[in-house]
């Protein structure tokens, strides 16, 4: 009987264990890796939050028209260990800098993208996914 127990809290616990890798999303599903962005904007917002944060920039179209996007990008220790801080994000925010958004287009049709970088109008580069600090 106490066997049976322990094997039954054993499977409880795996499947709970498990909820979280069936919940997070998977990339392909969401994103068209074939349609790679650049977009130049004003910097709105950015939620510095878990599981993964937003930049929202609006982007002048052709006409003069404006349009909003926004940037999923990695989870915030990411972000950080990156060379994001609060502050930094608050002030660029504040100032509503001008910066270049690359990143992966949604499959949607939405305006979003999946961040693959962000460069700040002197061409200095404060989100590179390649792992290197950003410039100051």
């Amino acid at each position: 009987m106490r066997s049976k127990s322990i094997f039954a809290i054993a499977v409880i616990a795996a499947i709970v264990a498990a909820i979280p890798v069936y919940a997070h999303h998977s990339f392909s599903s969401e994103y068209d890796s074939s349609k790679t962005l650049s977009l130049k904007g004003k910097m709105l917002a950015f939620e510095f939050v878990n599981p993964h944060s937003w930049i929202h920039i609006e982007v002048t179209n052709p006409d003069g028209s404006k349009t909003l996007w926004k940037g999923e990008t990695p989870p915030a220790n990411v972000l950080y260990r990156n060379g994001w801080t609060k502050p930094m994000v608050e002030e660029m925010v504040k100032k509503g800098e001008i910066v270049t958004l690359r990143g992966t287009a949604a499959k949607d049709g939405s305006n979003h993208v999946f961040a693959q970088g962000v460069t700040r109008e002197d061409g200095k580069t404060v989100l590179g996914l390649s792992g290197a600090p950003p410039e100051n």
